[in-house]
This record gives C-alpha cells, sequence and structure tokens, in this order.
C-alpha cells in the first residue's frame, strides 16, 4: 500500500470515529433516560463518561452531582416508584444500593426499606423478615437493626400468628437492645403474646 492510500484510510478512519462520538447533550439524555428505565449502572457510566471527557460542558456540574450522590439518587427514585405503586420497581433500585453501596449509611435504610414493602405494599410477609433479618444480619449497629429486629417478632405475633417464634425473635430484641425506645413495646408484645384483642385491656377500645 503506497503513502497516499495509507493517508486516505487514516483520514477515513479519523473521521468515522469523529463522527461516532457522542455529544454530551446525547450522552446525559441516554444517562436520563437509562436512569428512568431502571439500567442504572449504565446510567452512572454515562453520567461518568461526561465528567470525564466533557469538562467544559455547560450542564457538567448535574452530571457531576449524579456521580457524587447516586445512592441518594436511587433511594428517592425507589421512593418514587413506590408511590406510584411501582413496587417491585422499587425493590429493585432498593436492592442496586445494598449490593454496590454497602458502606454507606443509606444501604441500611435502603434494606429496611425493603422490609417494608414487602411488609406493606406487597402483602409478603414471608419475603418481609427476610428482608428485615437481612438488615440485623448484614448491617450490625446500625439504626435500622434494632427496628427491623422489632419487625420481625411483630410479623410472626400479629400477622402469623406464631408466637414461639414472636417470642424468640422478641427475646433476641431485648437481649441486645435492652435500653432502646422499643423496649417498652416488646414487653407488651410479650406480656399479650396469642391473647385476643378483647382481652387486652389497654386495646379493647379498638374492637369495641
Amino acid at each position: 500500500m503506497n503513502k497516499l492510500n495509507q493517508n486516505i484510510l487514516y483520514l477515513i478512519f479519523c473521521f468515522f470515529i469523529t463522527g461516532c462520538e457522542k455529544s454530551p447533550e446525547e450522552v446525559f439524555s441516554k444517562a436520563e433516560e437509562a436512569f428512568n428505565t431502571g439500567n442504572y449502572r449504565q446510567a452512572l457510566k454515562g453520567f461518568s463518561q461526561i465528567v470525564s471527557t466533557h469538562e467544559n460542558w455547560d450542564r457538567k456540574n448535574e452530571a457531576q452531582e449524579f456521580v457524587r450522590n447516586y445512592a441518594m439518587k436511587l433511594y428517592s427514585r425507589a421512593e418514587t416508584l413506590r408511590n406510584e405503586k411501582e413496587f417491585n420497581a422499587s425493590v429493585y433500585a432498593l436492592n442496586y444500593i445494598v449490593n454496590n453501596y454497602a458502606d454507606l449509611e443509606i444501604a441500611p435504610k435502603s434494606q429496611y426499606l425493603i422490609g417494608d414493602v414487602f411488609m406493606n405494599d406487597l402483602k409478603d410477609f414471608d419475603d418481609a423478615i427476610i428482608h428485615y433479618k437481612k438488615v440485623v444480619m448484614n448491617f450490625p449497629e446500625s439504626r435500622e437493626e434494632p427496628h427491623a429486629q422489632f419487625m420481625v417478632g411483630y410479623i410472626y405475633a400479629n400477622v402469623k400468628n406464631d408466637s414461639a417464634n414472636a417470642l424468640i425473635e422478641y427475646n433476641v430484641f431485648l437481649k441486645k437492645y435492652p435500653d432502646h425506645e422499643l423496649t417498652p413495646s416488646v414487653q407488651f408484645e410479650i406480656q399479650w403474646l396469642g391473647k385476643d384483642i378483647n382481652d387486652i385491656p389497654a386495646l379493647k377500645h379498638i374492637s369495641s
């Protein structure tokens, strides 16, 4: 191949590469679309690309905000999806936080919220127990840990009517968190485990 042909091929190659390079506007738009459709890894890749290769773009700060606070952006997205009754999509976003940002304080909060979604929205109480227990196992000493332990006992006692397991879980709570604000509630629950609401003086008015 002579030098002229080599130069022509080089120019064609350069033109092809330049022509295929996406503008920052297009990259940002694609990243937003990926984020809003649950492709969170691809979205982060797009925002990161803008930060690293388009320093002078006028919306670089927006991309940088996404990258710096991605876990919080995901948590807000999960809350929005939950409010829109997109429960599975909400859980998916929360799981992304737990799996990719386990060292941040938002992780146990996300894991706890997964339990709440299964408990209150999906009414899947077995999975709710599993996810609350993950808070206790995977995020010890977090603010959410005692609350998750309480919820495990609460579901056994008040949803599944399983007094034996409820007592086990409540006793774990009392042993691990004797001075917690929920301790009086746990003691009350233990006192009246298995009793009908009409047999509980403090709650009798509810059924009357």
